[in-house]
């Protein structure tokens, strides 16, 4: 099988929740074009959410080393950071992500919490108004928003961002209470 074809199966793999046989996939990609960025990525994402999170952190390194401008990979690195509880550092990633590529909504909806959680509320809701301009059907940046108006007792414009994250998914009706910290939306990937 060629490279694309190992690629291919390893997503395959992902989506249905086999992630050893999505890193083997992705590993036998790896083996015939060792500097493929792309394939770091996905290997370092499937640790990430296995937590293992140091192996996760030394792939997105590597990555960067071989293409220092590929954004996915920083926001990779954000999550496995943001998982070990290591904000600045998680923050940083996030914000090379974004300035690499301005338009990548997921680093910043992360970006946004990383802001929030570190008590920076305006950033943070910058962030989660630019992710709202580029993508207008984004839930998580409502809600986050939402809740962070709300802290800050702007009650009706809290309402109208959450009655938005609501018609967008409407399972957040059983979230009425909690906040960006607490949000089902703590760092946000888009799969």
């Amino acid at each position: 099988m060629s490279p694309e074809q190992y690629l291919k199966e390893g997503d395959r793999q992902k989506q249905t929740g086999n992630f050893d046989g999505a890193v083997a996939s992705y590993e036998k990609a790896l083996s015939r074009q060792p500097e493929d960025v792309i394939v770091l990525d996905k290997i370092a994402e499937i640790y990430y959410i296995q937590g293992k999170l140091a192996e996760a952190i030394a792939l997105c390194h590597q990555a960067v080393r071989n293409q220092p401008y590929f954004a996915r990979a920083y926001k990779t690195l954000g999550n496995a950071l943001q998982a070990q509880n290591k904000l600045q550092e998680a923050t940083r990633a996030y914000s090379v992500a974004v300035q690499i590529d301005p338009n990548f909504v997921e680093a910043q909806v992360n970006l946004g919490s990383m802001f929030y959680k570190q008590g920076l509320i305006d950033d943070a809701m910058v962030m989660y108004r630019k992710a709202i301009a580029l993508k207008p059907d984004l839930a998580p940046a409502y809600w986050n928003l939402s809740k962070l108006l709300e802290q800050q007792g702007r009650l009706e414009e809290a309402y109208a961002f959450e009655q938005k994250a609501h018609e967008l998914q409407p399972e957040l009706k059983n979230m009425a209470s909690k906040t960006p910290q607490d949000s089902p939306f703590p760092k946000w990937d888009a799969e």
